[in-house]
């Protein structure tokens, strides 16, 4: 049993946390606000879609940091919100610390960190493949199939030492772990296939169920460009030969699939729903990607470029999607 302390609690957070809990971890989270008394008093309850399975786990909660050590926290949240959270993690007392979620940052936050006293062995970076909506008492979930963590470090791979330790503090659970030896690279390659789908998404009024099969083919052939781009700047394709996944008969049924997809709950909670609640996230991917894109100006991107220039500014997004949050 490993002590883990955990900052965000939000759909993947939540996923993460039973995981910990039911491979008979000791976790604490922090939360604050009405979610804090709601974890306090009910436990942390999560539906899968259509709901199938639920669960209710109950981790120790706490509203800050209780300057324990821990054998390893996560930070489970939106990129800009990490930002908000390292002067926090940097004084936290353990291991490793594992930063999840959406991140062209993460050389920077980890130099960031290490100006804090991390090591920056000890700093790794993950991301988890699941979706859902957070609701008023609990959480709903969809995994396509078991939940997966890709962990690793900025630019090399992990130890067997490291690799050992999460296999066990995963154990018993049903979280499926890769582990990558550059991540920097990995979250570029994400950005490159979660874009176009933000794009037309945002489109769509962010209501994929509208799109046609044609939109679908727009989005792999803006995906396609993102990758060839990234190669242009030495970027390395993680996971290995991903790519491959839209040239040929590939890209042909991932065309089929995610056509087909988007009209099903589950595509709306991994994709519209998500963008429709993450308009900030989505917002700092674009612009990090876009400065990358100065390594190279000269690439053509033109399905790139027109995808993304269909869709309403960032301005007007917020202005719809922030406040239809808000009223929530």
């Amino acid at each position: 049993m490993m002590k883990v302390l955990v900052y965000g609690i939000g759909v993947i957070g939540s996923l993460t946390v039973h995981e910990l809990c039911h491979a008979g971890n000791e976790v604490t989270v922090v939360a604050r606000g009405r979610w804090r008394e709601v974890l306090s008093h009910q436990g942390l309850r999560i539906k899968t879609c259509f709901g199938k399975k639920e669960w209710t786990d109950h981790p120790k909660v706490l509203d800050q940091y209780d300057g324990k050590t821990y054998d390893v926290v996560f930070s489970i949240m939106q990129n800009q919100q990490q930002y908000r959270l390292l002067d926090t993690l940097g004084v936290v007392e353990a291991k490793y610390l594992v930063l999840v979620g959406n991140n062209l940052h993460s050389r920077e936050m980890q130099q960031m960190l290490t100006a804090q006293g991390w090591d920056p062995d000890r700093i790794l970076f993950g991301f988890q493949t699941s979706a859902g909506v957070r609701h008023k008492d609990y959480t709903e979930v969809v995994t396509f199939g078991s939940p997966g963590l890709t962990l690793g470090h900025v630019n090399i791979d992990l130890s067997r030492e490291e690799k050992d330790f999460f296999r066990r503090l995963f154990d018993g659970s049903k979280m499926k772990l890769t582990f990558m030896d550059d991540m920097g690279s990995w979250y570029r390659c994400h950005a490159a296939f979660v874009l176009p789908a933000a794009y037309l998404c945002y489109c769509h009024h962010c209501n994929l169920r509208t799109c046609t099969y044609r939109d679908a083919k727009a989005y792999i052939r803006a995906g396609t460009e993102a990758y060839d781009f990234l190669k242009s700047i030495g970027t390395r394709i993680r996971p290995v030969n991903d790519d491959r996944n839209l040239y040929g008969v590939r890209g042909v049924l991932l065309t089929m699939g995610m056509w087909l997809a988007a009209k099903t709950k589950p595509g709306e909670l991994a994709v519209s729903n998500h963008c429709r609640n993450a308009v900030t996230e989505m917002q700092s991917l674009d612009e990090e990607f876009n400065r990358l894109r100065n390594r190279n100006p000269s690439f053509p991107m033109p399905a790139f470029d027109r995808l993304r220039g269909a869709m309403p500014d960032w301005k007007r997004l917020h202005e719809e999607y922030d406040k239809t949050k808000d009223e929530k």
